[in-house]
């Protein structure tokens, strides 16, 4: 097992994750079988929390678990590709722990500390940006007073830290970003090529999750276009985020804000959004708009220097 891991690590990666996810499901099904009362703890968080002017993040979920304990495993389930990848470091995988552990930096070697703000720096603005093209969209809903007066402060003090407390981004990325990218970036013919394929593997690891929608009773072509969606929204999320993360010189940050960062735009205003302007999925449209600026401008290196990438113009088992 630690061979196959060591020789493939992405796959091993790959699938412990999904292994980890598929438990916890397996196991939510079951608490909610045996106990009936359970099977109404999700939908009751949710209620609760968008109830008033929050969403959804570790902070307002904790607050529920502890009500309710079987709900941390929601963190389970997002920590998975960043347990799976602990794990699989741990035994050599993937050049061993300290690597991984070292993307925990702001900026990895051969960037600067001027170099790492300009960058951060700049994600700011785009989260901002971002923000102002929700509310622009929703018919100015927000400033407007609907959400970020009063009580709806507790949004825009959310939107300051959500991007160090989304569930997605801050517990998934140290092992999609983090783990999975570098090794994919390694073996592949493009850092490009590898965004694009760990964009599928990101979308196939949520199946767990989404399987059982299908089988209970969800309309089939729902479902299948839902999942189309969803996994274009993976595809353009891997590219800015894999673009953030080279520039940043392999750190991981970059990749939780982007992702964290988007789910924020879509948690705390895309009821804002879709009521006003029938537009649920702005967020992919502004990740598709971002992604495809960066490869027109850069091309598929990404923002990786060539000399880092020993793996040009070949492929080689991930």
């Amino acid at each position: 097992m630690r061979s196959f891991a060591v020789k493939r690590p992405v796959l091993a990666h790959f699938l412990l994750a999904v292994l980890i996810a598929s438990l916890v499901m397996v196991w939510s099904i079951a608490r909610a079988i045996t106990d009936p009362p359970s099977a109404a703890a999700m939908g009751t968080m949710i209620a609760n929390i968008y109830g008033g002017p929050w969403y959804a993040n570790i902070a307002t979920i904790t607050i529920e678990a502890v009500r309710d304990p079987s709900l941390f495993g929601i963190f389970v389930f997002a920590a998975a590709p960043t347990i799976a990848a602990l794990i699989l470091a741990a035994a050599g995988a993937g050049g061993g722990l300290k690597p991984l552990l070292r993307r925990l930096s702001p900026f990895g070697p051969g960037r600067s500390r001027s170099d790492a703000l300009k960058l951060y720096v700049g994600l700011f603005a785009v989260y901002t940006l971002g923000f102002v093209i929700y509310d622009f969209v929703a018919g100015y809903e927000v400033t407007a007073g609907a959400r970020l007066s009063g009580p709806g402060l507790g949004l825009a003090l959310g939107a300051l830290v959500g991007i160090f407390i989304d569930e997605g981004g801050t517990l998934e990325e140290l092992g999609w970003r983090g783990f999975a990218f570098p090794l994919l970036q390694d073996r592949m013919s493009s850092p490009l090529a590898a965004a694009l394929l760990l964009g599928v593997i990101h979308w196939a690891w949520h199946l767990p999750r989404e399987v059982p929608n299908a089988l209970g009773g969800m309309p089939l072509d729902a479902w299948v276009s839902g999942q189309l969606l969803f996994l274009f929204l993976c595809v353009v999320l891997s590219i800015v985020a894999g673009y953030c993360v080279n520039r940043a010189g392999g750190s991981v940050w970059p990749a939780i804000f982007v992702h964290g960062g988007s789910n924020v735009w879509a948690k705390g205003m895309g009821e804002d959004v879709a009521a006003s302007f029938n537009l649920v999925d702005l967020r992919t449209l502004i990740l598709t708009i971002i992604a495809l600026v960066i490869v027109a401008v850069v091309g598929r290196n990404l923002g990786r220097a060539r000399a880092d990438h020993p793996a040009r113009g070949r492929t080689v088992p991930a």
